[in-house]
């Protein structure tokens, strides 16, 4: 089934089962050997987990870092061991006197650029043992605080001790480690009592297929239509054209030579990452530059100015 090679599936994940459970099951029903997610969801959550399907696996490194929407909900008065409703009460304080406006002013203070300390239970790793085991073990380190940034928050409503919120960040941000923060700030403690993920990059709620809905497009043969392909997946990407008498070499993982372009962006710096297209706009390859623009004009036609990262066709 090629439909299954290159592209990409935006999953609706229900709460209860785990990210893995979910990439098994598509496994699964598709008859493939590979498939990996986007962005670890907790068991409790639900939403937006994108899935890659066989060689389109090559391309997770480059959405792991895609903005993420959330729509949370937290209870004020108490904190949990897991920062969530899954774990055991440790803390409880009175919040009668939490009101909207402080709500909103708290936060606020969020917003921006920060470091947050990653919780005992996740999967972050400890001297290569995840914390999640450490914690179950009753054992508690310190973490190094994670830089992660809140794009924006959205109050939508408070009703008795729990507080609705949209949420727009950084990859690796722990929804119910800002929901226990804001707590603290507020002086009442709080925890994590759901989780919707709405929005991953492109990938968005509304166009999400449940594992029901998967497995009856795939038995009917109208699954194609319904994922998505890497040119618009990687659509986020800055692209390069390349000349068509040098596409068979990119596709062997050459690296790129001036004189291999047709045309490119403006700025480019090592660190970033470029999508190259061939004559049809098919997307060959992912490369990386190894120079920054300015050095441009002082290099031979021969001289390598971008190499391969993931060849893609």
């Amino acid at each position: 089934m090629s439909y299954t090679q290159n592209n990409v599936i935006n999953l609706f994940k229900p709460s209860g089962p785990t990210s893995f459970d979910m990439v098994w099951s598509v496994r699964k029903i598709l008859g493939i050997k590979k498939a990996g997610h986007i962005g670890t969801l907790d068991p409790m959550a639900d939403g937006v987990l994108p899935v890659c399907l066989n060689r389109s696996t090559r391309i997770i490194q480059f959405l792991l870092p895609l903005q993420k929407t959330y729509r949370a909900t937290l209870e004020l008065g108490s904190a949990t061991d897991t920062q969530d409703a899954t774990g055991r009460k440790i803390y409880i304080r009175d919040a009668s006197l939490i009101n909207e406006t402080k709500i909103k002013k708290v936060i606020q203070m969020f917003v921006g650029e920060q470091y947050q300390v990653p919780p005992m239970y996740s999967a972050k790793k400890k001297n290569g043992i995840p914390l999640y085991k450490l914690a179950r073990n009753g054992i508690n380190v310190d973490r190094d605080p994670v830089k992660i940034t809140i794009y924006s928050i959205e109050f939508i409503k408070k009703e008795e001790n729990r507080v609705l919120f949209d949420v727009c960040c950084s990859a690796g941000t722990y929804i119910r480690t800002l929901s226990h923060d804001i707590g603290e700030n507020l002086g009442c403690c709080a925890h994590m009592v759901r989780l919707t993920r709405t929005k991953v990059g492109l990938f968005c709620l509304g166009r999400t297929l449940t594992l029901e809905e998967l497995k009856s497009a795939h038995e009917e043969g109208s699954l194609p239509k319904k994922l998505f392909p890497l040119e618009e997946v990687l659509n986020f990407l800055p692209a390069i054209h390349v000349k068509n008498e040098y596409l068979e070499p990119i596709s062997h993982g050459v690296a790129l030579s001036k004189f291999f372009l047709e045309t490119l962006p403006e700025r480019f710096e090592p660190g970033q990452y470029f999508r190259v297209l061939g004559g049809d706009d098919k997307i060959l390859a992912i490369v990386e530059p190894v120079i920054n623009q300015d050095k441009l004009s002082e290099l031979a036609p021969e001289d390598i100015v971008f190499k391969s990262k993931r060849v893609l066709c």
